[in-house]
């Protein structure tokens, strides 16, 4: 990670971390890169209320870069991908924060691929931002960007969504929570209007400060409430930008990343579109997926946890279909990043089809009791290659005899070591969570 650029874009509090000087030299900088083309650039951001502030200072960097700008209002993080890829852009740009409360806030850029963009060129945009002379010449007279207001664009996306939903769901009554973000401004068209679902929509409206707030993906009490108040037969759950989702089933059970992954690998499998039979997971997708996959099956690749890390070894394998726990899938035949509503229309098709609950067709997939605790260390790389701490690791997996796992990493941002533990029962969890963090906190640097 660079200093402004982390793993998912810039991130942080708005007009504090992340300011208006900043983002437009964002601009300046994409609006012409490389230096001398004149670019062709779309921007979207979510609900936010230092959205408008950011989007207004991007477009002054680019277009007095020479850039033109395309501006869709607030949107979804992945109809920026789609429209970056379908539509000839140079670049898109997303403002959002994601999960984030509204006061932090993030620029993610988009490659003409619709990938994100590539570590290199974030580090030259680094070094740019950080000079003290701004050298990068100003477009003048006829070269100066224009500013075209094209909402008009999200039609093209919703189309693209509208394409991928297959049978009839008239059966169904769906309670979805658009988290008072991007899915407030898409959900209705998408679901009501053009898919004539039967469906309730909630938070979906928005005053700039209630984005994620006790509602969406990252709180789901909310939407269970409402799933067994209404008796509703599926909640659906987006977050912030609407680039995943979660689901709660008819008996206010959470439907994560994993199960969302599961049935739809039987599914592609059985339709004989799930390449090489194999998924791509992070190393904190829960062990029972694992092994029911290996008991129907099907194979699975495992990498750090980040869904950039998710999309890079869908593409290189040639691969179709992978994600978090988070509810951050990436279907990637249909494209190259996670979509929450996409997620939501590939389930529903599943549920479609095969005509029983989420419950039913998930009955074979276990989910281990699972233990999570962060112990606060000096020195985290020292720890981490501490063979003492090897050895005792290695020691408590030999009790789980295979039924389980232990997991002990470095935190990305913080001085922190993450001890993840997962077993048949939580007692045993939390034992061998407790012995682990314990020996930690003994060693001594």
């Amino acid at each position: 990670m660079g200093k402004y650029f982390g793993t998912d874009g810039v991130r942080g509090l708005a007009n504090e971390k992340l300011t208006a000087l900043l983002a437009y030299r964002i601009g300046r900088y994409i609006g012409q890169y490389p230096q001398g083309k004149k670019n062709k650039i779309v921007i979207g951001r979510d609900t936010r209320l230092s959205g408008s502030m950011l989007a207004c200072a991007l477009i002054a960097g680019i277009t007095s870069s020479g850039g033109d700008v395309y501006k869709v209002g607030v949107t979804t993080t992945p109809s920026i991908s789609f429209l970056v890829e379908n539509k000839g852009f140079d670049f898109g740009i997303m403002i959002s924060a994601s999960h984030n409360p509204f006061y932090d806030n993030g620029i993610k850029i988009f490659a003409p691929n619709g990938e994100k963009l590539s570590s290199a060129i974030e580090l030259e945009i680094e070094k740019y931002i950080d000079s003290p002379i701004d050298e990068l010449p100003l477009a003048a007279n006829r070269k100066i960007g224009t500013l075209f207001i094209a909402k008009e664009l999200i039609n093209d996306y919703i189309d693209f969504l509208v394409s991928k939903a297959k049978g009839d769901l008239s059966h169904l009554h769906l309670a979805i929570d658009c988290a008072h973000g991007s899915a407030a401004v898409t959900a209705k068209e998408l679901f009501i209007n053009r898919l004539h679902l039967n469906a309730d929509l909630f938070n979906a409206d928005f005053s700039g400060t209630d984005i994620n707030d006790n509602c969406g993906s990252t709180h789901l009490n909310f939407l269970k409430e409402k799933v067994l108040e209404g008796r509703y037969d599926l909640g659906i759950a987006f977050d912030g930008d609407a680039d995943r989702c979660l689901f709660i089933d008819r008996f206010g059970n959470v439907v994560d990343g994993d199960t969302t992954m599961y049935l739809n690998a039987l599914y592609m499998k059985k339709h004989h579109t799930l390449q090489k039979d194999t998924i791509v997971l992070t190393v904190m997708s829960n062990f029972g997926l694992k092994k029911v996959l290996h008991e129907k099956g099907l194979n699975y690749e495992e990498v750090s946890v980040g869904d950039k890390y998710v999309q890079a070894r869908l593409k290189d394998n040639q691969l179709s279909l992978g994600g978090e726990q988070s509810g951050h899938v990436i279907f990637y035949d249909d494209l190259n990043t996670g979509d929450g509503q996409l997620t939501a229309i590939r389930l529903l098709n599943v549920l479609a089809e095969e005509k029983k609950s989420i419950k039913e067709l998930s009955k074979d997939l276990i989910i281990f009791p699972q233990t999570l605790k962060n112990i606060v260390v000096p020195n985290k790389e020292a720890i981490m290659e501490h063979q003492g701490l090897k050895d005792f690791i290695k020691k408590q997996e030999k009790t789980l005899n295979g039924d389980g796992r232990i997991l002990v990493r470095c935190s990305g941002t913080e001085q922190l070591i993450r001890v993840m533990v997962e077993a048949t029962d939580i007692k045993t969890c939390n034992e061998i969570t407790e012995k682990i963090a314990a020996y930690i906190s003994c060693i001594s640097y």
